[in-house]
């Protein structure tokens, strides 16, 4: 039996779609480097980060999740469309479209 996460064979699946994007993670708690976080499906993103918090909003366009937002008061997340892909419970995330930096995160 395959997971929302995975394909048949248990590889990565790249979230192609909105509707795959909230199936597989919104409302999940999202964790990198000891911080957690959440999309919301109101379209708006939180959590504890820092001692600081997280918080923004979040589109889906043409195949990514474009976010935006603020980590406390100082610091300013500029709006970034990511392409995620996810392989059980770990999503990897490439910024600027799949263009830039990538990182993972733990599903839970």
């Amino acid at each position: 039996m395959t997971t929302p996460a995975t394909d048949a064979d248990g590889a990565a699946v790249m979230l192609g779609t909105q509707a795959q994007f909230e199936q597989a993670i919104v409302g999940r708690t999202l964790a990198f480097e000891g911080n957690t976080f959440m999309f919301n499906a109101d379209g708006t993103f939180s959590g504890p980060w820092n001692g600081d918090g997280i918080s923004g909003t979040w589109t889906w366009v043409d195949g990514a999740a474009c976010r935006e937002g603020r980590i406390g008061t100082t610091r300013t997340l500029d709006l970034d469309c990511q392409i995620w892909s996810v392989a059980g419970s770990q999503a990897t995330v490439t910024r600027d479209r799949g263009n830039g930096a990538s990182f993972v995160y733990d599903i839970r």
